[in-house]
């Protein structure tokens, strides 16, 4: 038996066993995201590219496949409800370890967004969990957790948390540079990274195109080893995002699609000289696998000309394999985990209640001034309801979402279907009118096809090297935009890859959709389908605006412009609320909006694209069937003007080019809903705000920089309604007013959501370990928890604080050990050779702890194998592969860094 073939062995000998057996030139088709086979190792063909930000996306065969839609993760994180978020994501990677125990489909998949909505201009604000670090890093652990399982020995899925880092603008991703200070690196952008890793436990990590600080992200060893490895002890693989070593030269591929010429080529880094020098630095910075062509022949060259080692080619692969082990990719004969999930765990009637479910709350109530809302069905009998917008009969899933004529949803309850259930059996009638168009029927066909799809052959399908920009500018008339312009082999088609049927790809297209829109006025003029509107709006007793945008307005590549709402809505709801006063504003869109009409509307609902029950949910929000218990995840900003360029990433107030800041943290000016903000049909009254120390019932006011605080409070609930409350904590530091510090207003440092029955009293309780509060100390060069005193807030929102008391904080932090990173500089050897291996520890407070008093003890699991010194020398003794180990003991704790070893 092989070693890699022993499944006694650890991912990591086998993974490095298995290297070591391959051709160099084997070596190079296992570098990118569509994999070779290597049959004479019976190593398969394998896809890293599939999506799941919400729901399953399915690998892009256009097989016929049925996956269940959740909503979007900026609707999910407005929940506040990490555990149900784990519940979705293993929702989620039930369908993909199905299809992977039926098709043989992969298990790698680049999910969740955790990009910070710092800016709802932003193209992909709905793929992301908001603007908090400390929110997303909770939700993301229980994310990554959930779509990875919980078996100690096999993966169920491969989370890839992504864009690392600093990528929340579309318009310059291929040629910009994300530049901040040291302290908003560490505690703003990357801290849910963070979180990812070191509690997560993510096993891959996707980079972002851009640059940060003015080196690319595929190229930067700093976020890539000392930070995600170093610091935060990853020990899985890096994947670029699709093109983005190439990027670090120049976007070849979108410069050769749009016929730019030489000397007007803006998109790219231009960080390294060639596409091979391009290669060699990403490889090196630790992305280790290319999504694209990149690490294929420019990678050749460059070992060729000594610009890279074979070593480094090596570690990549090792710890691409690693995971792929982990997977249990190569155990796959007999009983192992996750064997038995199948047919029967695909689109379950539990999971559609799970989807419904966190649909329900992830509905923010954000006006419900003449409390209209919850709607009687008893006082709607013999009455009119009216519903108006397009979002009422188009589907927007969001970003990634299903939705061809192969991949879709077995259940699409849209807006108008939703409210009209609901009413079915009430003797009120429901009425529609469109009462404008969106960009989404002319991207969508009147047949549920991609206009301009004959029987032949759809017109958008062209060969790169032989589309000029001006059809370039058709393909996105006919509703594929430049961004689904492939670079892998030449076809204008995302997703073209080695392997897969030109023809079954051109079928999908031409084929109708599952569910096609039932539209009569599609393209129809749209002042003639709003007078119409207006006109019925005048007759009905209640009128619901289901507002909002769709894929056209904003998406991958393109950031919006305005956040006013598209194609003159805000206008067309001031009339309406004119027209007939029992208006209900309904907004769907990927992200906040602003317009006038909100100081108008007394009634207003915020619904991100809710999933595939995203109808039922909203029904159930409206006649009060569910109380309404969601909360904002980022700041609604009143005035667009107020904000930076989107591509200032500056947060604080002098950081930013109109001295105004970002986020709830440091924001200056008028919002419209502030973070954290979200109503209720009923009210809450918070009382009793005590502060103790874990483990003591004793009040406290003083702390040490190593104790946890516990704070408590008693919450009533004083409405008649049942209903879910969303405790939020904040904390501030007291600054002197003669010291200027760049600290945030507050932080949000804890929550807890609790059910409460009206007229009853529920305690909440959150516990806060005082390092928490560290900051970027500039002058130590680690995270510091700085003496004084610090305000602690009770708060049902950002702006709206209800309690406090404040702290005095002293002491030193005696931070733990946060990751121990072991590596060898050459992880194939021959017999008699030598390789040098370092060892890496760290704190949580980001200090490297060995010195000449404190060194790493290392042994070798196979001393017949290969010997280890003390100073991390490795000498080759025999073939075989061995796992070196370092243990470093640091504050009372040990942990083992690892890495293997194969002797040829």
């Amino acid at each position: 038996m092989k070693i890699y073939e022993d499944k006694t062995r650890s991912a990591k000998e086998r993974a490095s066993a298995l290297v070591a057996e391959m051709t160099f030139e084997e070596k190079i088709t296992q570098l990118q995201n569509h994999a070779a086979p290597i049959p004479r190792l019976n190593v398969p063909h394998y896809e890293y590219w599939n999506e799941a930000s919400h729901g399953y996306f399915g690998p892009f065969k256009y097989d016929k496949m049925d996956v269940t839609s959740f909503p979007v993760c900026l609707a999910m994180s407005q929940s506040w409800d990490p555990d149900k978020i784990k519940e979705v994501a293993s929702a989620i990677s039930d369908e993909i370890r199905a299809y992977h125990n039926i098709y043989g489909y992969e298990l790698n998949d680049w999910c969740p967004t955790i990009n910070l909505a710092r800016d709802p201009r932003n193209g992909r604000s709905d793929e992301n969990f908001g603007e908090d670090p400390f929110l997303t890093g909770k939700l993301a652990i229980k994310y990554v957790q959930g779509m990875q399982g919980d078996d100690p020995n096999v993966l169920k899925t491969c989370a890839t948390p992504k864009h690392y880092a600093l990528n929340s603008s579309e318009n310059n991703r291929h040629n910009g540079s994300s530049n901040v200070d040291e302290a908003t690196l560490r505690e703003y952008y990357t801290r849910q990274f963070r979180d990812a890793v070191l509690y997560g436990h993510a096993q891959s990590i996707m980079t972002s195109y851009n640059r940060v600080n003015g080196v690319p992200a595929s190229a930067n060893e700093k976020l890539l080893t000392h930070l995600l490895r170093e610091e935060w002890g990853f020990d899985g693989f890096v994947v670029s995002d699709c093109g983005a070593v190439s990027d670090v030269y120049e976007n070849i591929v979108f410069n050769d699609i749009m016929n730019i010429q030489s000397d007007e080529k803006t998109t790219g880094h231009y960080y390294a000289k060639n596409l091979d020098e391009a290669a060699a630095i990403s490889l090196s910075a630790g992305t280790d696998l290319s999504c694209g062509e990149e690490y294929q022949s420019p990678l050749v060259r460059a070992v060729k000309n000594g610009l890279i080692s074979e070593d480094v080619i090596n570690r990549a692969l090792t710890r691409i394999f690693t995971v792929r082990f982990r997977l249990g990719l190569f155990d796959e004969e007999g009983d192992y985990a996750y064997r038995n999930i199948g047919w029967d765990d695909v689109c379950t009637a539990e999971k559609q209640k799970l989807c419904l479910d966190i649909a329900d709350d992830s509905i923010v109530l954000l006006k419900n001034d003449d409390a209209l809302l919850p709607l009687s069905k008893d006082d709607l009998k013999g009455k009119k309801v009216l519903v108006i917008g397009p979002n009422a009969i188009y589907r927007e899933l969001g970003g990634y979402s299903c939705g061809s004529n192969r991949i879709d949803t077995t259940v699409n309850v849209l807006a108008l279907d939703g409210i009209k259930n609901a009413l079915k059996d009430n003797d009120t009638e429901v009425l529609y009118e469109k009462g404008w168009c969106c960009g989404k029927e002319f991207r969508e066909g009147v047949d549920g096809r991609l206009p301009g799809a004959d029987n032949e052959s759809p017109d958008a399908i062209k060969r790169s090297k032989e589309a000029d920009a001006e059809e370039a500018a058709e393909a996105k008339e006919l509703g594929l935009s430049i961004k689904q312009l492939s670079f892998a082999k030449n076809f204008c088609l995302k997703f073209m890859a080695p392997g897969y049927d030109y023809h079954n790809i051109t079928d999908a297209i031409r084929s109708p959709k599952k569910f096609v829109t039932e539209d009569p006025d599609v393209r129809a003029d749209d002042d003639m389908l709003f007078e119409r509107a207006l006109t019925a709006a005048k007759d009905a007793d209640i009128v619901i605006i289901i507002a909002g945008t769709d894929a056209s307005n904003a998406s991958e590549e393109n950031d919006r412009t305005e956040l006013d709402l598209p194609y003159g809505q805000n206008e067309k709801i001031e009339k309406m609320i004119e027209a007939n006063p029992n208006t209900i504003v309904v907004i769907n869109a990927l992200g906040a909006v602003t317009g006038s009409f909100f100081d108008k509307a007394h009634t207003i609902i915020n619904e991100h694209f809710a999933g595939q029950e995203q109808g039922t949910a909203l029904a159930d929000v409206l006649f009060g069937k569910v109380n309404p218990n969601a909360k904002l995840t980022a700041t609604w900003y009143r005035n667009m003007d107020d904000l930076p360029p989107v591509n200032d990433y500056g947060i604080y107030r002098f950081d930013t080019v109109n001295r105004k800041g970002r986020t709830y943290q440091y924001f200056k000016g008028s919002t419209l809903f502030p973070f954290g903000y979200g109503l209720s049909y009923t009210s809450y009254d918070y009382a009793d705000m005590k502060i103790t120390k874990d483990g003591s019932s004793e009040k406290s006011s003083a702390f040490d920089a190593n104790d946890t605080m516990v704070i408590s409070a008693d919450i009533s609930n004083t409405g008649k309604y049942d209903g879910k409350e969303i405790v939020e904590l904040y904390v501030s530091k007291v600054i002197p007013e003669d010291m200027h510090d760049k600290k945030p207003a507050r932080q949000l440092k804890g929550f807890t959501k609790i059910f409460i029955k009206a007229g009853t009293s529920e305690k909440a309780v959150i516990k806060l370990p005082v390092s928490e509060l560290a900051f970027w100390s500039n002058l130590k060069n680690k995270m510091v928890v700085e003496p004084g005193d610090y305000v602690i807030e009770l708060a049902k929102s950002s702006s709206d604080i209800v309690l406090t008391k404040t702290v005095h904080i002293d002491g030193v932090w005696d931070a733990p050990l946060a990751a121990v990173t072991t590596e060898i500089d050459r992880t194939i050897i021959k017999t008699g050779e030598t390789a040098c291996v370092n060892t890496v520890a760290v704190a949580l407070d980001t200090s490297r702890i060995l010195n000449a008093a404190l060194r790493p003890v290392y042994s070798v699991s196979d001393t017949s194998v290969a010997t280890i010194d003390a100073n991390g020398l490795v000498t080759a003794i025999a073939p075989g592969t061995a796992l070196i180990s370092a243990d470093v003991t640091y504050n009372g704790k040990t942990m083992t860094g690892t890495v293997p070893v194969t002797v040829r």
